[in-house]
């Protein structure tokens, strides 16, 4: 039997959000913060809490290549359209 995931609670009493870290540091890492993290706010909450443990050195590294590939990919399919519809 699977144990049920804990949904952690913030310093204001409201559900945090599970949200997926893209920065070179910690591509990949999931985190969970109050949706009122930050400045931004009035009154903002700093709740801030790391879901999944560090990312070892080498499956960063594989991590950071594998997204610098989907990015070139992504950039040549744009500029591919971009031509496409010039000659329309």
């Amino acid at each position: 039997m699977d144990m049920p995931e804990v949904i952690p609670v913030c310093y204001c009493g409201n559900p945090a959000k599970l949200n997926t870290s893209w920065s070179n540091d910690n591509p990949g890492r999931r985190f969970s913060r109050c949706k009122k993290f930050g400045n931004a706010f009035r009154k903002p909450c700093w709740f801030f809490s790391w879901f999944d443990p560090p990312l070892t050195p080498h499956l960063r590294v594989v991590l950071l290549g594998l997204l610098k590939k989907v990015k070139a990919l992504e950039d040549a399919r744009k500029r591919e359209r971009r031509t496409w519809f010039w000659y329309l």
